[in-house]
Formats: structure tokens, C-alpha cells, sequence
């Protein structure tokens, strides 16, 4: 059984809100956050969940449900951007993250650009999936910088891979098999950012998430953490619950 839950707010600082999600196609779950200024963010985000889905739902189940069939999802979001911007030279720094997972059985396949995030939550831990595409996350791949520092840098914000920038776009994949009660949590760096990993993996163990009542609560509880901290940026998040 599955159970999935979403939820897309405006910060209190941004003026609207440049994140969008999609849980439109059955066993198909994207998040993306928009970067390129008010009007430029909203349509990249907007642009990519709906290119994307709208490409893997043409697919055949068996091809569409793998590493490379999400690949290639992404793949034509990053050409629908780059088309939107040769048409609209108002639009040419626009761009955005864009992190999203298909889940079919007990399996589940996952793509990633930017640095929106994928999490596990299995057996009461946390684990990030995906790796930050971000000038940060270099460094401290390269040791320079904590983990803990990296929330405090000046340059957190900047990220080094997008959708809608470069034709030859690199997309990272990966695929696990899930657990009886392992939860996903697919969400913007304006929630990331804001929460710590040990809060989130606090919050989730603290919820019961049987139903989807318990999952939208689940959801509420995050985005409250989000607000105390004074969401500076916009808070998306996708949920998706796994019960044999």
C-alpha cells in the first residue's frame, strides 16, 4: 500500500512562490524550485513537473519506470525550458532544481538536478539520498567545509547543476527497493534549509503515518518547523508512504 501526501507554500520573504509539484500520473512524484527572478522561477518550475510528467506518462509502464525512463522525463523538462527561453529573451536566467521518484511495486526509482532533496526514513533513520548539485556541497565533499557550516555559508544558495541551463544536462539516478513503513520525503531546500536533519527524522518517528490524514499532519508539523525557523524561501514536500 501506498500513501502519498503534497504540499507547496510561500516563504515569508519571497513574494511568490517559485516551487511546484506534480502528482498527477499514478506512481509518479516531482518537485521542482524555479530560480530566474519572480516571473522566470515560477514558469521554469511550473514548466518542468508538467513537461516531465506529461513525457513519462507517454511512455510504456516497463520503460517509463526505470532509472532511464525518469532520465529521459527530465530530460525533455530541460528541453522544454531551453525552448521557453529561446522564444522569451525576457527569460534567459531562468532555470530550476528539479528532484522526482517513481514508484512501482516495491520499488522505486529516483532522478535528481539541483539541490532538492530525496530522503529515506527506514528502520528510525533518516538518510539523504541525493547528493547536493551546489558550490557548498563541493566543498565539503573536498573537506573544506562541515556540514554543519555549510547551513551558515554565503554562497549556500548557489547551486552548480539545473534544469533549463545546458543541453547536455547530467542527470543523477538511482533505485532501491522499499521496506514496510519506510517513508520518502522528496522536498525544496526551503524546507531542508531550514530544518535539520536530526528534526525532521524527529518528527517523522513522533507521527503515526497509517493514513493520509497522519501523512497531510506529518506535512503540517514539517512546514510549522519551517515557518519558526522563518521560511525564507519556499517550502514544497512530497510524502510517500510504503506498507506491505
Amino acid at each position: 500500500m501506498i500513501l502519498t501526501y503534497g504540499d507547496s507554500e510561500k516563504g515569508l520573504v519571497r513574494r511568490a512562490n517559485e516551487d511546484a509539484i506534480s502528482m498527477k500520473v499514478d506512481g509518479l512524484y516531482l518537485l521542482a524550485d524555479g530560480m530566474g527572478g519572480y516571473d522566470g522561477g515560477q514558469i521554469a518550475s511550473s514548466l518542468a513537473v508538467e513537461s516531465g510528467a506529461r513525457y513519462f506518462s507517454s511512455l510504456p509502464s516497463e520503460k517509463a519506470f526505470s532509472e532511464e525512463g525518469l532520465k529521459e522525463a527530465f530530460c525533455a523538462a530541460n528541453r522544454a525550458i531551453l525552448a521557453e527561453k529561446r522564444d522569451s529573451p525576457a527569460l534567459q536566467s531562468m532555470g530550476t532544481t528539479m528532484v522526482g521518484a517513481a514508484v512501482k511495486g516495491n520499488h522505486l526509482f529516483w532522478a535528481h538536478v539541483g539541490d532538492s532533496r530525496l530522503y529515506r526514513y527506514e528502520a528510525g533513520e533518516l538518510t539523504q539520498v541525493t547528493t547536493d548539485h551546489s558550490f557548498v556541497m563541493e566543498l565539503v565533499t573536498e573537506g573544506k567545509l562541515t556540514k554543519e557550516e555549510m547551513r551558515r555559508h554565503p554562497r549556500k544558495n548557489e547551486i552548480t547543476r539545473a534544469v533549463g541551463i545546458d543541453e547536455n544536462m547530467k542527470v543523477d539516478t538511482g533505485s532501491f527497493s522499499l521496506s514496510d513503513g519506510t517513508l520518502i520525503l522528496i522536498c525544496s531546500d526551503g524546507v531542508s534549509g531550514m530544518v535539520e536533519d536530526e528534526d525532521l527524522a524527529r518528527l517523522i518517528s513522533g507521527n503515526p503515518r497509517k493514513t493520509k490524514d497522519d501523512l497531510k499532519a506529518l506535512a503540517s508539523s514539517i512546514m510549522e518547523k519551517v515557518y519558526d525557523a522563518g521560511a525564507r524561501d519556499n517550502a514544497s514536500l512530497i510524502l510517500i508512504q510504503f506498507w506491505n
